[in-house]
C-alpha cells in the first residue's frame, strides 16, 4: 500500500507491505503516522475487548492513548460533559467516553473501536475533528457519512478481528535491523495477586478497571502512567523521561476531567450555532474560571493508577494520596520499595505489585 507520505511530508515515499492482507483502506489517502496510530490502537481495544469480554475505543494521538474507555451507560454529569443529548448504542458509548476523556488532546486523533461501527457512532465522528478510523466493520449507513469526512479524504480502515502476527517482529532504524519476540502479554486476574501492603481487599469492578490501565499502558509511550475510574482511563502521562512527572501530568488530566463533569453546562445556552471545537475551548475556558488548579479527583472514589515501571522514590506515592488515589499498581523493583510500601499503608493505598515491566516505544 503506497503511503501519502512518511512521518513528515518532505519525505515524499512511503509505503507498507501486508503479506497478510489483514489491513484493508477502505477510504483516504494515509501517512506513516495514521498507520502506526491505527495498529497500534486497533491492538489495544482488541486486547480489552477480548480480556473484558466488552465494546472498547481508543482515541490516538502520536502512537499514544489520549483516551480510553469501554461501553458503560454514561451518566448525567457525563452526557453533559459529552454533550450527549439522545440514548446511544454499546459502540458510540465506548466512543463518547474515550473521546471525551482529553477533549483538547483529541483534537486530529486517530479512532480505534473494538467492534461494529454503526450509524450512530458515525454520527459522533461527524462532528469531530479526526484524522482517520480504524475497526473490523462498518455498517453501511456509517461508512457513507464516515467517507464524507474532510471532503471524502477521511481515513477509513478496516481490520481483520481474528488476524494474529507472527511471534517475532521486526523494524529497521539507521539500516539496521532489530528483531524481537512481540509483546504478547495476556492480562488476567494473576496480574494483580501480589498485594505489597497491609489491605489486600481488591473489588472486582477494581480488578476490571485495573486491567484495562494495564492493557492502555501496554500499548503507551514509555515512561507512562495512567489513571483508571469507572472502566475509563481518565489521565495518562506518557513520554517523559521522570516517572514524577509522569505521575503528575496523569493525575492533572484526571483531575481536569473530573472537574469538567462537575461543571454546570448551562453557560452554553448563550452560544447558538458554535462548532464542536469552539464549544471545547468555551467548556475549557469556563473550567479554568471556576476550578483553576483546584483539585477535586480526590471525591472520586475508588481511583487506580498504574505504572509501566518501577517507582523510584516516594514521590509518586504522596502525589497520588493528594489526589484521591486508592489502589496502585506497578512493577516494584526499587531499593526504596521499603519506604513506597511504607507511605502506602500510611495512607491507606493498597498497592498491587505486578511484577511486569510495559515499556513501549
Amino acid at each position: 500500500m503506497i503511503l501519502k507520505y512518511g512521518m513528515n511530508p518532505y519525505q515524499d515515499y512511503a509505503e507498507i507491505v501486508d503479506n497478510s492482507n489483514a489491513l484493508t483502506l477502505l477510504n483516504g489517502n494515509p501517512s506513516v503516522i495514521n498507520i502506526l496510530d491505527a495498529l497500534n490502537s486497533w491492538q489495544l481495544v482488541k486486547k480489552v475487548s477480548q480480556t473484558l469480554n466488552t465494546e472498547c475505543s481508543a482515541s490516538f494521538k502520536h502512537v499514544t492513548p489520549s483516551g480510553v474507555a469501554i461501553s458503560k451507560e454514561l451518566a448525567d454529569n457525563e452526557k453533559q460533559a459529552y454533550l450527549i443529548r439522545k440514548s446511544l448504542s454499546k459502540i458510540a458509548t465506548a466512543y463518547a467516553r474515550a473521546r471525551g476523556t482529553d477533549r483538547l488532546a483529541s483534537f486530529g486523533d486517530f479512532i480505534s473501536l473494538s467492534d461494529c461501527v454503526d450509524k450512530e457512532t458515525a454520527l459522533l465522528i461527524k462532528s469531530e475533528v479526526s484524522d482517520g478510523i480504524i475497526a473490523p466493520e462498518f455498517s453501511n449507513e456509517a461508512l457513507e457519512i464516515l467517507c464524507a469526512k474532510k471532503k471524502g479524504n477521511y481515513v477509513i480502515f478496516q481490520i481483520d478481528k481474528d488476524f494474529e502476527p507472527k511471534e517475532t517482529e521486526s523494524r529497521e532504524i539507521y539500516g539496521i535491523t532489530i528483531k524481537q519476540k512481540r509483546n504478547n502479554l495476556k492480562v488476567s486476574d494473576k496480574n494483580f495477586s501480589n498485594i505489597a501492603t497491609q489491605n489486600k481487599t481488591i473489588p472486582a469492578n477494581i480488578l476490571s478497571d485495573l486491567k484495562l490501565g494495564m492493557l492502555t499502558l501496554k500499548y503507551t509511550q514509555s515512561n507512562s502512567i495512567c489513571v483508571v475510574s469507572n472502566g475509563h482511563v481518565i489521565g495518562i502521562g506518557s513520554g517523559q523521561q521522570s516517572r514524577i512527572l509522569c505521575s503528575n501530568l496523569a493525575l492533572t488530566k484526571a483531575n481536569i476531567w473530573y472537574q469538567k463533569s462537575k461543571l454546570n453546562y448551562s453557560f452554553l445556552n448563550q452560544f447558538v450555532n458554535k462548532k464542536r471545537t469552539e464549544l471545547d475551548q468555551l467548556i475549557e475556558l469556563e473550567r479554568q474560571k471556576q476550578y483553576g488548579d483546584k483539585i477535586l479527583l480526590n471525591e472520586l472514589p475508588n481511583t487506580c493508577m498504574l505504572s509501566d515501571g518501577f517507582f523510584p522514590q516516594i514521590d509518586n506515592i504522596e502525589l497520588a494520596h493528594q489526589f484521591g488515589i486508592k489502589y496502585i499498581a506497578t512493577p516494584m523493583g526499587s531499593i526504596r520499595d521499603n519506604e513506597i510500601i511504607e507511605t502506602a499503608n500510611k495512607y491507606g493505598i493498597i498497592i498491587i505489585n505486578t511484577g511486569i515491566r510495559l515499556f513501549h516505544h
